[in-house]
């Protein structure tokens, strides 16, 4: 199996591998422009200066490349963390050109941009044309990509790859026109096998290599893991004297250019006995019942050598007993064996060997055929015009109820059977010769062909064509225009035809020909179906009528509600039928409450109404009924909790703020009524609210006043707001106390309404600006509380 040891793919591919800890002397060398798949862990020596590099940073999670240019062009790659977190943040440095690790100046270019801390919208880096810049970072600077790198043929530069923040992989795709020194080219060898009394061998691996490569050029090495053979490691000293102790051993070749592009191929020694022989055996159908069974020759060696992994070392061989396969003697040469239920031996050996080798049994069956040579079906003569002739349409292929995945051919004579010229119309054959004939059959399978004969025997019958009385049934689904329902054919045969053997079938050919009955719950409109009834293998057939009655339908509310504060509510159901029920749905528990078309409800909760006709018809209670749930809702007055004024100058808005089980809306004229509890645009003065609830349970009512004052004041003696008062305008304010606080609550000023107002003094005392409160009682007995400002 091909390995790959340098990092090779024509954009097509990738090379994965998961990298611990290198340094710059071991870099990874890149050929053939490869994508990387590759995931981090730790670093090695600390190669990287966080003060001298222009991106300041050191290493975490870091790996090395080495790349040298073969064609000239940009240097640009991109690369994808597999984890795409934001939070999962890859750097980079590049070196070079040309400089020898521990002699780097300071990186050409590098990123340590954190996409996290950057705002990006995702955590990809690289190099590529439409950058500018040639370094970036560190932490929230830059877009995580710098400029691509002009590069010519010889060049040498180093990458460090380096993960400080979050876990996972990452994939690095080559995007740039340069490109790498190519890899060896290659073959994979073939597996070596060794006969199992060839033990402690001295094998020369060596044999392997002119499969492997032509050329001349390259160095070739042996190992005996793969570790060691991508890092050129613990090779075999001596590969021309390998000893092989007789147990499986996988060998790995590295193949390395001079560039110092390498391939890993490999090959495995192992001894016959690794070989899985294979677990196969054959059946064959006994179709002329004569005990013997034709078997391929040709086809069971091609099964093994498919099951062996290199069938190209081997040879396989059939005999006819083990003996002869032990000894090599008489092989089976002929392409087909006809044989009964036995063994077959294979043997498989080495093809550079024949004393090498094993064998092993092939179980050969010979099966006997599903149905005998002869069988015989009884057939009613059921023809409406004559039943007693002897002559009728018969279903030939109930002879074989039980063979749904095989193909049964039927013939009227052996030599039409030899020439392939079957009935055209088995399910409906007309028997044409009088009570007893004879046809011939063949049924064909996935491994078998049975052949037989079919007796006929027709028997004299009657046929009762009188209908049946009606059953009825009601129709399940009122929401289309179809009429249909579900007609229980087992209740009806215990119902009508208790004792008897009786099929139905939904028209009268198939009750002849007793094919496509029916069984079960039968859905269907209104019709007629045909019961089949059986005594002593003759019928008497009766039609029955089924009809499907009209699914009454039903239109009620949904939701109706209760006020909680009022009286019981009263429903009514739609007139037109003649049965009424009424429940109430309490925990899973269906109560009924009521017959009539009206009833009362006093509680919320889940109710249903169930209506329907009822009719008698011979003498069958039918009756046809639906339902529809619904809900009784609470509902009642609104309660005030508080009347929220935002604003309070000469144009203010209120929020009206209830609580309550109804649905509610608003107005503060008792005319007008919105849904929204906010009114805006109010002047000054006394108001009544009124909250309706639109179910029905009545207005609640509320009053309040704005009251109109100035935000500041600043007493300066300029004539302009030099003192402060409350504005009267609509609100009937004359002769009321205000009461000024400071902002600790001391009480600085009582002020009537009628007064000038208030200098901002306190016992003939300037104050400073600061905030001020004040109070006063209204009319309506309710408390109004504001501040304002006093500015010097």
């Amino acid at each position: 199996m091909k390995k790959l040891g340098c990092l090779l793919i024509y954009f097509s591919f990738s090379f994965s591998f998961s990298q611990e800890a290198n340094d710059c002397v071991n870099a990874i060398v890149v050929c053939g422009n490869t994508n990387i798949l590759s995931n981090i862990s730790g670093f090695g020596i600390q190669e990287l200066d966080e003060e001298s590099n222009s991106c300041s940073a050191e290493e975490a999670n870091s790996l090395w490349l080495s790349i040298r240019i073969a064609t000239g062009g940009s240097l640009a790659f991109n690369l994808s963390p597999v984890n795409v977190g934001i939070e999962v943040d890859y750097d980079f440095y590049i070196f070079g050109p040309n400089n020898d690790c521990g002699n780097f100046d300071d990186p050409i270019r590098c990123s340590t941009t954190n996409p996290l801390q950057a705002n990006l919208d995702n955590n990809f880096t690289g190099l590529r044309d439409s950058e500018t810049d040639q370094n970036e970072g560190p932490g929230e600077f830059g877009n995580s990509y710098v400029s691509s790198i002009p590069v010519d043929t010889g060049e040498q530069y180093y990458i460090l790859i380096n993960r400080p923040e979050g876990n996972g992989g990452f994939n690095l795709e080559w995007t740039g026109s340069a490109k790498f020194f190519p890899l060896p080219n290659v073959n994979e060898p073939m597996d070596l096998i060794i006969c199992p009394n060839q033990d402690n061998l001295l094998l020369d691996l060596t044999n392997q290599e002119s499969a492997i490569t032509n050329s001349t050029s390259v160095a070739i090495s042996y190992f005996t893991n793969y570790e060691d053979a991508f890092a050129n490691e613990n090779s075999i000293i001596n590969p021309t004297q390998f000893a092989f102790n007789g147990n499986f051993t996988p060998i790995f070749i590295r193949v390395t250019n001079p560039n110092d592009c390498f391939e890993v191929v490999t090959f495995s020694i192992s001894t016959l006995e690794f070989i899985n022989t294979p677990n196969i055996d054959y059946v064959q159908c006994d179709g002329n019942r004569d005990n013997l069974g034709e078997f391929s020759i040709v086809d069971i060696i091609t099964d093994i050598e498919n099951s062996l992994e290199d069938s190209n070392n081997f040879q396989v061989l059939l005999y006819m007993n083990e003996s002869n396969a032990i000894a090599n003697s008489n092989p089976l040469i002929e392409p087909i064996i006809t044989v009964p239920t036995s063994n077959v031996y294979a043997r498989i050996s080495l093809v550079n060997t024949t004393e090498c080798f094993i064998t092993f049994p092939i179980f050969l069956e010979v099966t006997t055929p599903e149905y005998p040579a002869t069988l015989n079906l009884i057939q009613c003569d059921t023809e409406q015009e004559n039943s007693i002739d002897g002559l009728t349409s018969v279903d030939l292929e109930q002879a074989f109820p039980f063979t749904s995945d095989s193909k049964i051919l039927f013939y009227e004579t052996y030599a039409q059977r030899d020439s392939d010229i079957p009935i055209e119309n088995p399910n409906d054959y007309l028997v044409t010769t009088t009570f007893n004939t004879v046809i011939f059959y063949k049924i064909l399978s996935d491994n078998c062909e049975s052949l037989g004969e079919l007796t006929i025997s027709v028997n004299a019958t009657t046929t009762n064509l009188n209908t049946l009385n009606s059953i009825q049934a009601c129709d399940e689904n009122s929401e289309d225009e179809i009429l249909e329902s579900t007609f229980d054919l087992e209740s009806i045969k215990q119902t009508n035809f208790s004792g008897l053997k009786i099929s139905f079938y939904d028209t009268l050919q198939n009750a002849e020909l007793e094919q496509n009955s029916l069984h079960g719950n039968y859905r269907t409109n209104s019709t007629n179906i045909f019961a089949r009834i059986e005594n002593n293998q003759c019928v008497i057939i009766k039609e029955i009528k089924l009809i499907v009655n009209p699914f009454p339908k039903l239109s009620i509310k949904k939701n109706y509600y209760l006020c909680t504060d009022g009286e019981p509510i009263t429903i009514e159901a739609p007139i037109g039928f003649n049965r009424y029920k009424w429940f109430e749905l309490d925990l899973g528990q269906i109560v009924e409450i009521g017959d009539e078309q009206q009833i009362i409800i006093p509680t919320t909760g889940n109710y249903r109404l169930e209506v329907g006709y009822k009719s008698d018809n011979n003498t069958n209670l039918i009756n046809c009924s639906t339902s529809d749930d619904f809900i009784v809702s609470p509902s009642n007055r609104a309660t005030f909790q508080d009347i929220e004024i935002l604003e309070s100058f000469n144009d203010s808005s209120i929020i009206i703020n209830v609580f309550g089980e109804g649905d509610y809306e608003y107005s503060i004229d008792g005319v007008t009524y919105q849904d929204q509890p906010r009114f805006d645009s109010i002047e000054n003065g006394f108001y009544s609210v009124f909250v309706r609830d639109k179910n029905g349970c009545g207005i609640s009512e509320d009053d309040f006043a704005i009251v109109g004052f100035p935000k500041f004041f600043s007493p300066n003696g300029d004539g302009a707001n030099d003192v402060w008062q409350i504005i009267k305008t609509k609100a009937n304010l004359q002769d009321k106390i205000i009461h000024i606080f400071d902002r600790y609550g001391k009480l600085i000023k009582q002020l009537n309404t009628n007064e000038m107002g208030w200098d901002g003094t306190y016992n003939g005392k300037i104050l400073p600006s600061s905030e001020y409160w004040f109070s006063m009682m209204l009319d309506n007995g309710k408390e109004f509380k504001s501040h304002f400002s006093l500015i010097r």
